[in-house]
């Protein structure tokens, strides 16, 4: 089999393969322009973020040794505004009321509550559940970045609208919808970072990157191949 013979096989293939990324990069294209990013994507239609109240550190953070302490957060929480403090060597977090009340665990009800402050135009939600791992939806989407221990809150509503809250002091950690997952699908099936989603520079980008310069390689010979050939007829 001739060189010319393999190119015309090669650029086959490659088209074929080069062709059906070019159609989800389209298609993903047409989803990211037409979908309403901040009100559906980001949920800016029905999220109300809670507001902080700070104030000074309060007297219960004396207890922990100050060595040990390696980050000090405001976070919002179904208890109020607390502070959410990391120690060296504890997997878990400790947290402290700003205003200086003894910090007790949220109950269901609490979570509820501040879910339903968060999205206050969907209304009552249909369930609250506390879930150790969220599965991947689509096969590659992560909707919590790999968190466990999460409260989960969903609504009834068309986007299938679900906030999701720290386990342990039910913070707000985000909110996600079916408009959300489907536009991280093909977000990251557009970069082709089938992970984490964030990878520019991955091993399956490359990859195509070599596949396509292969086409246009044997796409090129062949122009070459038929140029010649046209040129012999006229001679």
């Amino acid at each position: 089999m001739t060189f010319t013979a393999h190119a015309w096989r090669w650029h086959r293939w490659l088209g074929w393969l080069v062709g059906l990324q070019v159609l989800v990069w389209v298609t993903g294209g047409l989803l990211f322009a037409w979908l309403p990013f901040e009100p559906w994507v980001k949920g800016g239609d029905v999220l109300q973020r809670p507001a902080l109240t700070l104030t000074t550190l309060p007297p219960g953070l004396d207890d922990l040794d100050a060595a040990s302490v390696s980050a000090v957060t405001a976070v919002a929480t179904p208890r109020g505004t607390a502070w959410r403090v990391r120690v060296a060597g504890q997997a878990q977090p400790v947290y402290r009321l700003v205003s200086g009340a003894a910090w007790v665990a949220p109950d269901v009800g609490e979570l509820r509550a501040f879910a339903r402050a968060l999205a206050p135009s969907l209304g009552e939600p249909v369930a609250v559940e506390r879930v150790e791992r969220v599965p991947r939806r689509l096969g590659i989407v992560d909707e919590v970045g790999g968190r466990r221990d999460l409260w989960r809150v969903r609504w009834a509503d068309g986007l299938r609208t679900r906030v999701y809250l720290d386990g342990q002091g039910g913070e707000f950690i985000a909110l996600r919808n079916e408009a959300w997952v489907w536009y991280d699908f093909f977000w990251r099936l557009h970069i082709m970072d089938y992970g984490g989603g964030e990878d520019f520079n991955n091993g399956w980008l490359r990859a195509a990157s070599v596949t396509a310069w292969a086409l246009v390689a044997a796409g090129a010979w062949l122009s070459v191949v038929a140029i010649r050939r046209r040129l012999r007829r006229r001679a």
